[in-house]
């Protein structure tokens, strides 16, 4: 017998159509499938790693800070009094003028960026402040002088009425204390001008310890610098080249860090753009992941953000583009990236720049997603303790 005749044309018709269906909706579905799985992930929000300078007093009618906050969105912005090379006035005029500045600031990323900004500066005390007596600040003594003191109580108390001004101006993260050991007497980085506190490891944690605890008093933030190292060094990094393979004592430098590490005091770690062939014989250590990854992170045990120094010092722009040196710090597991935009000559985009090469090299795997979004994580993370006004 035909098949035709036992089950009858309009069931085998039927019967065809249904698995047309079947084989179209599942093709349909495979095609939606392989679409998503083709589908890039959404770009990350690479611009909230950077800590970025900028000229100007006020918000208001400033186009670099409209386009760094609310176009670029970059994670902070660092202040100076003045400008390099030239001396004249860049973002500090006085406690009501910058406390202005701030709060503006602070407006304008939560109005463009939903969070808030770090807003940075040095305030070591002595020479390195950026609210000085010249623009109606109270002096302040010099980590030296403190340090010579040897009076804990002292320091602590003189950090509490310094950060209390920060707290006022709207300054939330101190780029300091200084804890590097005063290994070289003649050290035209920091020992010399006085920004160190002693040449005694334990001196300077005591003192570095009572300094963050004063800070902590206000909620303000603080970094522990220069890692490695910096004060052994013949030379100053802002000008050039810096070896360190045959005048560090890791010893001795190391200890400071060990120390606040491992109290947990370590609110964020400064990296130095000091050259050490005896940890790597290629990079300094801003662009070292052995000095980075694998020493402060793995043997010291530091979880918390790094932040680079300057990516514009001398020490890197002559031998690497800020470009290169970005992508080679977030390789190294630097989180925050430093571009002062103040050693001299002004480069207008280098933000954009950064920002773009960040996105290229995780695009052709120079720098993995997830090493970037763990960088993120802990950015955030940091970001969580800011106390904003």
């Amino acid at each position: 017998m035909r098949l035709g005749a036992t089950l009858g044309i309009p069931r085998v018709a039927a019967v065809a159509t249904l698995l047309l269906v079947v084989i179209v909706e599942g093709c349909a579905v495979t095609a939606e499938t392989a679409g998503a799985a083709r589908r890039p992930p959404p770009p990350l929000p690479v611009a909230e790693l950077l800590l970025v300078g900028f000229g100007g007093t006020q918000v208001e009618g400033n186009d670099e800070v409209q386009s760094l906050v609310c176009d670029i969105k970059v994670g902070g912005l660092i202040l100076f009094e003045r400008q390099g090379g030239t001396g004249e006035p860049r973002n500090i005029l006085g406690p009501e003028q910058v406390h202005q500045l701030t709060s503006d600031l602070q407006a304008l990323a939560m109005k463009c960026a939903g969070r808030p900004l770090f807003i940075a500066a040095d305030n070591e005390g002595g020479l390195v402040m950026r609210l000085s007596t010249r623009v109606g600040y109270l002096p302040t003594p010099a980590p030296r002088a403190l340090g010579e003191a040897g009076d804990v109580a002292a320091t602590e108390l003189e950090a509490r009425r310094m950060a209390a001004t920060l707290r006022e101006a709207g300054i939330n993260w101190n780029l300091a204390p200084v804890v590097d050991v005063a290994v070289n007497p003649l050290n035209p980085a920091v020992v010399t001008l006085g920004r160190t506190f002693s040449s005694d490891p334990d001196r300077v944690i005591a003192h570095a310890r009572a300094f963050i605890l004063g800070m902590h008093e206000a909620g303000i933030l603080t970094s522990l610098k220069h890692f490695p190292g910096h004060g052994s060094s013949l030379k100053d990094s802002h000008l050039g080249f810096v070896d360190v393979t045959d005048t560090a004592d890791l010893k001795l430098e190391l200890k400071p860090y060990r120390a606040l590490i491992k109290e947990g005091l370590a609110d964020s770690v400064m990296t130095a753009h000091v050259f050490n062939r005896g940890i790597d014989p290629w990079n300094p250590a801003t662009l070292s992941r052995f000095t980075i990854k694998r020493y402060l992170r793995g043997k010291l045990k530091y979880a918390g953000p790094v932040v680079s120094d300057d990516l514009l010092m001398g020490a890197i722009r002559q031998r690497y583009g800020v470009e290169e040196a970005a992508v080679l710090a977030l390789q190294a597991s630097v989180d925050i990236l430093l571009v002062s935009q103040n050693q001299g000559k002004v480069e207008r985009g280098t933000a954009e720049r950064v920002v773009a090469e960040i996105r290229s090299a995780i695009a052709d795997g120079r720098l993995s997603r997830k090493s970037v979004s763990a960088a993120l994580d802990r950015v955030r993370k940091f970001r969580a303790r800011l106390l904003i006004p």
